[in-house]
């Protein structure tokens, strides 16, 4: 991801970030590692996938197969909530370097159109439905970290993302990360919230800003 960097100035993303995962936190991952690109918006978006698709991607995509497998790696477009510590995560971006992150990545409820998905899921952003109650709880201060992201994807015509839902959760101590993932552990266990996702996984993560800009 990081040759995306090459990309002209008008098409560049503003900002690159990988996140890796960390198995020995949280074991079996279902992805090695998520990477991410920001853009301003679609027309910003469409100018990067042009000049990638061009001879000037070349470099870029080369880097990719040389480090992962590019068929077997779904990508979603989506736009970014952020709910909780905007003005902490500016900081981050700011100072750059490494961070620990809780990532939930999800499959909506069946019965639910990505619209419905997308409304239900900002209504409980900051809570749980336990598995066992049914009841709505709210996630305590210890494990909610510093910031809260929603990743929305775009509606896209003719068939849909291979994911619906990507949050994450920002941490900087590997302690308070763990707190989180205990708590879910304890209220959630091998469940899911079934009133709005068929499928989930956790991942623990290092999240590196590769560009800002």
């Amino acid at each position: 991801m990081e040759a995306s960097a090459y990309a002209p100035v008008d098409a560049r993303p503003l900002r690159i970030a990988v996140c890796t995962s960390l198995p020995d936190v949280i074991s079996d991952p279902v992805h090695d590692g998520i990477g991410i690109e920001w853009f301003t918006d679609v027309e910003h978006l469409d100018r990067f996938e042009s000049w990638l698709a061009g001879a000037g991607g070349d470099s870029v995509l080369a880097s990719l197969d040389a480090a992962i497998d590019v068929g077997a790696s779904p990508v979603v477009v989506a736009r970014q909530l952020v709910l909780r510590g905007a003005d902490w995560l500016e900081n981050r971006w700011r100072s750059g370097g490494a961070r620990l992150k809780h990532m939930a990545i999800a499959r909506r409820a069946a019965e639910l159109s990505p619209e419905e998905f997308s409304e239900r899921w900002k209504g409980r952003a900051g809570s749980l439905k336990d598995a066992d109650t049914g009841h709505v709880v709210e996630i305590p201060a210890k494990a909610r970290g510093h910031a809260y992201l929603q990743n929305h994807p775009l509606a896209t015509p003719g068939g849909g993302w291979a994911y619906d839902a990507l949050n994450e959760v920002y941490f900087d101590e590997l302690a308070d990360l763990r707190v989180r993932i205990a708590w879910f552990e304890q209220n959630l266990g091998d469940h899911t919230e079934e009133d709005l996702v068929s499928e989930s996984w956790f991942i623990a993560a290092r999240e590196d800003v590769l560009l800002e800009s």
